[in-house]
């Protein structure tokens, strides 16, 4: 259980909306919990470790992200009103926070690690999947857990030639290139996205842009944990 049980908020304006990570009020028995918000569109994200796994030459690293029906006001159609199995859109993005985080924890380390995300709240208009992605990261760089971050993610448009920073869904209409960038403040770890025919030189355009927001997305991290005692666990690498 955490210490840090002080609500503790850091936020920037980056793009058309406040980007803000909260933490120290909600999931308090998680090793870390951070809500991020951006719009009205809300997800809470935790990360939990567990003893290392003997007998394993893998890190067993599991990342889960559910977007709550609830979310959007609406309960489940039909019969049954349960949540169902995780939707192709929720496995995606669940590789999609799995792989810029996976590189950051050190050699060795073979703990059992849990990454759960939820989108609580939806304006329709703000995906919540890079949002989970930046949340994740914020709350193992805050965590006991060993990881060598921040990484932080952004989504970039491109609309009248003007870079766009997270556009919501009515801005990706009406862009020539809907792209998510992953990276720490040295350097580009990850892509993925789509393009409508973009030359090449403008394909690099937007992923230095991009860079620039996530280190100042990787700034808001490390501010968030100079007000908080973050103090990294020692374990013996397997």
């Amino acid at each position: 259980m955490r210490k840090n049980l002080v609500k503790t908020t850091v936020e920037k304006k980056i793009g058309a909306n406040t980007l803000s990570f909260e933490t120290g009020w909600l999931a308090k028995q998680a090793d870390a919990a951070v809500v991020v918000r951006y719009g009205d569109t809300v997800v809470i994200n935790a990360v939990t470790s567990g003893p290392p796994r003997a007998g394993i030459d893998f890190f067993p690293l599991t990342c889960d992200y559910r977007e709550r029906t609830s979310a959007a006001g609406k309960f489940p159609g039909g019969f049954i009103k349960r949540e169902g199995r995780p939707t192709q859109k929720e496995t995606l993005t669940s590789r999609l926070i799995d792989r810029p985080i996976r590189p950051m924890f050190p050699a060795g380390f073979v703990n059992e690690v849990q990454c759960q995300a939820m989108v609580v709240s939806s304006d329709k208009q703000n995906d919540g999947d890079v949002l989970a992605m930046n949340g994740v990261s914020t709350a193992l760089f805050i965590s006991p857990i060993p990881f060598e971050g921040p990484v932080a993610s952004v989504r970039i448009g491109r609309i009248d030639g003007e870079w766009v920073a997270f556009p919501t869904n009515d801005d990706l209409e009406l862009s020539d290139i809907d792209m998510v960038v992953s990276g720490t403040e040295q350097a580009v770890t990850m892509i993925e996205g789509f393009a409508r025919e973009l030359p090449e030189d403008d394909m690099l355009a937007a992923i230095e842009q991009a860079h620039v927001w996530i280190r100042e997305i990787c700034q808001m991290q490390r501010e968030l944990a100079s007000k908080l005692e973050v103090h990294k666990m020692e374990f013996e690498p397997l």
